[in-house]
């Protein structure tokens, strides 16, 4: 039961610290590198040298529309993982 828990703990958590990831990269190489980052097409973006505009549209448009895309996964996932962690804590509950 541990492991199902587990999990599901990550299907219900790991979209979105992915999400938040995303966000804090695009906010970083927008605001800290003055790159223009938008849904339309990806432009260019020099970081250290190195061309991270397709990256940082393919991020950008993950930060926008991730919600959307992996919500129900995550709010399935947490809903069953709550239902995981009652059905535990019934089972362990001392008897009368």
């Amino acid at each position: 039961m541990r492991l199902i828990r587990r999990i599901l703990a990550i299907l219900a958590l790991g979209p979105i610290a992915l999400w938040l990831l995303c966000i804090a990269f695009v906010m970083l190489l927008g605001v800290g590198f003055d790159c223009t980052i938008h849904e339309g097409f990806s432009n260019p973006c020099v970081v250290l040298g190195r061309d991270l505009g397709d990256t940082a549209y393919t991020m950008g448009v993950f930060a926008a529309w991730g919600p959307l895309i992996f919500g129900p996964l995550s709010l399935g996932a947490g809903f069953l993982w709550a239902i995981a962690v009652a059905i535990d804590r019934h089972r362990s509950r001392p008897r009368r």
